[in-house]
């Protein structure tokens, strides 16, 4: 279903199904079903362990190589790392794809069903589909699909194919349907493309038509039947009178994408869908299936099989985790205005947060590095943004340790004491403390690359029971992806790592076994404090690595200039993963959103404000990430960033004003 990405992954989502407002109500029958993690928290008992010493096999099978997919099988993977089944140690991972032709499914699912996997994991309807006939003798459980039922899987969720089972998430038409009438109000005609030839479609288009009827608006459908018409119909299309473009997650369409932006961009006419990929492409909007949730929830069932469930016994589900994401250089392109209320669904999906009383809140960090900063910025929009005036709605103290753990055990001693209504954090050193110290009061972290290596839990699901809160861990797989395309060959590269923090430690053992898989050798070099970096950061240089990738840390985020600078002298190009770093003098950074970490840690606080015990709120990861070039720094080291590469750039460093 959908383009891998070439660079970034889109926004990361887990487990947890938002509370959504007016435009957002979970609706239509085909999401009842929907996993709610609010009511009921899964035990350590419910969890499938895998066998000590057991190596499994699984075979995913996709339809053609794009993002949604990537999102998916990201989240797919990192929700089995986290119940114990890791990639090229206990979990071999095998992919095939049928390139994007319906012919080719039959084939290879029967040549993976006769490879003894222990489960087969195929993805987008048609796959899918095919695997009800093709496999015979592997477990199969699906996921990315939209309608497995109608699909052909089965009657209902629990009386379905005997050794099939699998997630659903049907795409919220209505709640799109809300957006569009109040992104344009008084619109009369939608038009869409689609390929009718695909279940899925068919089942989106005739939730669409009757949304539509009640509302008054015509549906203007054009149908295809492969990629090669879509151009074509997207012409016919926007030369009707339609007053915008909505496309689903048809696969047919979704391929042929940037043909309909491109018609509907000369056209004057803004595109909205159901796939948060699309957004980089160049739709306005997306209300969206949050895909790495998706296939982060689909772990557990996967799990499950692998360690010997029944697919018989399992029933299908249906999870839905809607994300709305707005492009704001779409709608300046085309002079259409986004109205203030849909501005702040995009950042939340909630309405403004009515409270019964004034509350009491605290901010305690370990430092003053910039990504701590950019995570407190983030806590206070976040808080102003849900409608919160500070000192009328509610009293904020923010406290920093500058680094000391004697300040921040006293600070959190002090804290705990106090009568606060909810605790914020940023930072990993700050988790251990309060996991230790403060069980009482419900805490939201954020800015903390792994919360279960800090002790805040067994899993992102099985934690302490007043903590959740959003991990922002680097997106080193995005990062060396993008950095080995502009430095063709790239085989070394190095980092400076801090061995007395243990999210530095997780971050640079995770860098290292991602290189690893890409044939990229990382070498690190310990530093412990600041004043050691320049000449930590000379050694780094002295094995001539290829490139210096920094990874993150509260030590060397403080201190970047000081590695840029070194970089610089030696002529060793420098990457960072934390956005202001290109402003410091990276070439490039692909980095967490520190700024929507601290946003996404106030969505979790909305929950518990609203009485949603925090164990029963999953931990999850930050929901967007930033792709920020330095084209000044890239020029200093021979390197010339392509018009496609500074189109798809969230930020374009100025070397003037630093923007």
């Amino acid at each position: 279903m959908r383009i891998l990405s070439n660079l970034i992954s889109l926004s990361k989502g887990i487990l947890v199904v938002m509370a959504l407002s007016a435009i957002l109500l979970i609706a239509d029958r085909h999401n009842r079903n929907v996993t709610d993690n609010t009511d009921k928290r899964t035990t350590v008992a419910d969890i499938p362990v895998p066998e000590s010493g057991h190596q499994y096999r699984i075979a995913i099978a996709y339809f053609a190589p794009e993002e949604g997919f990537d999102n998916v099988m990201n989240g797919l993977l990192d929700g089995l790392k986290q119940l114990g089944f890791i990639s090229d140690s206990n979990l071999q991972v095998s992919t095939s794809h049928c390139n994007a032709e319906i012919g080719n499914i039959p084939s290879m699912l029967m040549s993976l069903d006769n490879q003894h996997f222990d489960l087969i994991v195929p993805t987008s309807t048609p796959v899918i589909q095919g695997s009800f006939k093709s496999v015979k003798n592997t477990p199969v459980v699906f996921t990315y699909c939209f309608d497995p039922l109608g699909a052909g899987a089965g009657s209902s969720p629990i009386d379905h194919l005997p050794n099939i089972t699998g997630v659903g998430s049907f795409p919220p038409v209505p709640e799109t349907m809300d957006f569009i009438e109040k992104l344009i109000p008084g619109i009369k005609t939608i038009g869409t493309i689609y390929n009718s030839s695909e279940s899925n479609s068919n089942s989106v288009m005739k939730v669409a038509r009757e949304v539509l009827k009640n509302k008054g608006i015509k549906l203007e459908e054009i149908t295809v039947t492969n990629t090669n018409e879509v151009y074509q119909a997207a012409q016919v299309l926007v030369s009707k009178d339609i007053d915008l473009v909505w496309i689903t997650g048809d696969n047919t369409a979704i391929q042929s994408f940037d043909a309909i932006v491109k018609n509907a961009g000369k056209a004057g006419l803004p595109v909205v869908v159901n796939d948060q990929e699309m957004v980089a492409r160049g739709a306005l909007a997306a209300i969206g299936i949050g895909w790495y949730s998706t296939g982060f929830h689909s772990a557990e069932m996967v799990a499950r099989v692998l360690c010997g469930s029944r697919p018989e016994s399992i029933p299908i589900e249906n999870f839905v985790e809607t994300d709305v994401l707005i492009n704001y250089n779409a709608a300046k392109q085309i002079n259409i205005s986004i109205p203030p209320k849909l501005k702040r669904l995009a950042d939340y999906g909630v309405e403004k947060l009515e409270l019964s009383r004034k509350m009491r809140f605290a901010v305690v960090a370990y430092n003053d590095a910039p990504i701590t900063e950019l995570s407190v910025e983030g806590i206070l929009k976040g808080l102003d943004e849900v409608g919160l005036v500070r000192g009328k709605d509610f009293d904020i103290t923010i406290q920093n340790a500058q680094g000391d753990l004697a300040t921040l055990n006293n600070i959190v001693d002090d804290v705990a004491d106090s009568r606060y209504d909810l605790i914020f954090i940023t930072s990993t050193p700050t988790l251990q403390v309060v996991s230790k110290k403060i069980r009482n009061t419900p805490v939201v972290f954020t800015c903390v690359a792994d919360p279960v290596a800090a002790g805040a839990g067994s899993s992102f699901q099985n934690h302490l029971p007043n903590i959740t809160g959003i991990s922002t861990m680097g997106d080193y797989k995005g990062g060396l992806k993008l950095f080995s395309e502009l430095i063709p060959g790239m085989k070394t590269v190095a980092t400076l790592y801090t061995p007395g923090e243990v999210n530095s430690v997780i971050n640079f053992k995770t860098m290292k076994d991602i290189g690893k898989s890409m044939g990229i050798m990382v070498i690190g070099v310990p530093v412990a404090n600041s004043s050691d970096v320049a000449d930590a950061a000379l050694n780094l240089t002295a094995s001539r690595p290829d490139a210096i990738c920094q990874i993150i840390d509260n030590l060397t985020s403080a201190s970047f200039g000081t590695i840029a600078k070194a970089g610089s002298k030696t002529g060793i190009p420098v990457f960072g993963f934390v956005s202001s770093q290109a402003s410091d003098g990276a070439i490039a950074a692909v980095a967490r959103d520190y700024v929507q970490g601290g946003k996404d840690a106030v969505k979790l606080a909305v929950k518990i404000l609203k009485g949603v015990n925090p164990a029963s709120i999953p931990f999850r990861y930050v929901s967007r990430s930033q792709f920020v070039l330095n084209p000044a720094a890239a020029r200093k080291s021979g390197i010339e960033f392509n018009n496609g590469l500074m189109e798809k750039a969230d930020k374009i460093i100025d070397p003037d004003n630093k923007k």
